[in-house]
């Protein structure tokens, strides 16, 4: 028995439409590799020492340790579109297409089509600050260990791929991870990846803090970095463990 394809309720048209404009908004910027450019694929991940003693040092306090710098931004993330306030209303069963079949999208013409424009998904071969997924992660050991021992606990994991520049040119990175503390995340700040002056090393700078119940603590290091290679930053209340390797960002009509 053959049925007609079902149709798009309003409130469907109205979904499409309203999640088509974010898209546009969240990813039709998207920065793209520009000629000349070196990237590199960053992955770190940031733990806490369990077994650190908050109180037996005298932490700085100046209030510049515990700001952002200008130019801060988070790395993007697909996830993004798909937890945002918006999108929690569930439709009715009768909104919805009869299964299996598909969808009257020439309904979508004329004045109730969304308005594309530029529009693209976001390109993890090709976007900068993009959140990679899971099959691009090489720490999954790693991670594993950390959580399974009782000394330390994983505050934050990422890897993403970038241009990188000399210092006055890098772009900080902002850091967010761990448990609430009255409202604020553990670990906030920033971090940056940059070129030495030689073009040799890539630099890792951290302008992270640690808010501890009645201690906010300053995580400042900075490390030299040879490509392919694991490197530990240890600091007396947590840990980085990072690696970084070239990345040669695909041309268009390749993969």
């Amino acid at each position: 028995m053959n049925r007609s394809p079902s149709k798009l309720s309003p409130w469907m048209r109205q979904h499409i439409k309203a999640m088509t404009a974010l898209l546009v908004t969240l990813f039709v910027g998207g920065v793209q590799a520009q000629s000349g450019e070196r990237w590199y694929q960053i992955e770190l991940s940031i733990f806490k020492h369990e077994n650190s003693t908050l109180n037996e040092e005298n932490w700085p306090s100046d209030p510049t340790l515990f700001s952002l710098p200008d130019n801060a931004r988070k790395l993007d993330q697909l996830m993004d579109v798909l937890s945002l306030p918006e999108w929690e209303v569930t439709p009715a069963i009768t909104d919805l297409p009869v299964e299996g079949q598909p969808a009257q999208l020439e309904e979508l013409t004329g004045a109730d089509a969304p308005v594309i424009g530029n529009f693209r998904l976001p390109d993890f071969d090709r976007d900068a600050y993009l959140l990679l997924l899971p099959d691009d992660f090489n720490f999954a050991d790693t991670n594993r260990a950390l959580e399974r021992s009782p000394a330390y606990r994983l505050l934050y994991h990422a890897a993403w791929r970038q241009p990188v520049r000399q210092a006055a040119g890098a772009q900080a990175i902002q850091i967010e991870g761990g448990r609430m503390i009255e409202g604020q995340p553990e670990l906030d700040g920033s971090l940056t990846i940059r070129f030495n002056r030689s073009e040799d090393r890539v630099v890792l700078d951290t302008a992270l803090w640690f808010n501890a119940e009645e201690l906010t603590i300053p995580v400042r290091e900075s490390r030299d970095m040879r490509s392919n290679e694991f490197h530990y930053l240890d600091h007396p209340v947590v840990g980085i463990v990072v690696q970084v390797f070239p990345y040669t960002v695909p041309l268009q009509n390749q993969m």
